[in-house]
C-alpha cells in the first residue's frame, strides 16, 4: 500500500461513520416525533370539501373552527369523506394528508394561547 492510499481508507472510513451517525441520529428525532403522548386527547379531523369537521372523543363537533386547551397533547385522527385533502397548522408545522378509507395521525401541544389557521393544502 502506499502512503496515499492509506489517507483515501481513512477518509472513506470517516465519510462512512458520519454517514452512520447522522442516520442514526435522524432515525431517533423521526421515531421521538411519531411517538405520541399516552395522555393526548384525541380529535378525530374528517376532511370535507371546503371544510373541516373536528370530533372530541366526548362526541362534540366543530365545523371549521377547533378550540383546544393550552399545554395538552392532541393526538389527530385525520381521515376524508370525499377527496384527498391535506390537513395543515402551518403556525406549527403540522402537515398530514387525509385520504379516503384511511387514518393518518399526527399529534401536537399548543402551548401559546392564540388563534391559528387550519387549511387544507391541496
Amino acid at each position: 500500500m502506499s502512503g496515499h492510499a492509506i489517507y483515501e481508507w481513512i477518509y472513506i472510513g470517516a465519510v462512512i461513520s458520519l454517514l452512520a451517525w447522522v442516520g442514526a441520529d435522524s432515525w431517533n428525532v423521526e421515531h421521538m416525533l411519531e411517538a405520541v403522548p399516552p395522555n393526548a386527547e384525541v380529535i378525530k379531523v374528517i376532511g370535507q370539501q371546503w371544510f373541516w369537521t373536528f370530533q372530541h372523543v366526548d362526541g362534540t363537533r366543530e365545523i371549521g373552527q377547533l378550540h383546544v386547551k393550552q399545554g395538552v397533547p392532541y393526538r389527530f385522527e385525520i381521515v376524508s369523506q370525499d377527496v384527498i385533502h391535506s390537513f395543515n397548522i402551518p403556525d406549527f408545522a403540522v402537515l398530514t394528508d387525509a385520504v379516503p378509507g384511511r387514518v393518518n395521525t399526527v399529534w401536537n401541544v399548543f402551548d401559546v394561547p392564540g388563534q391559528y389557521l387550519i387549511q387544507c393544502r391541496e
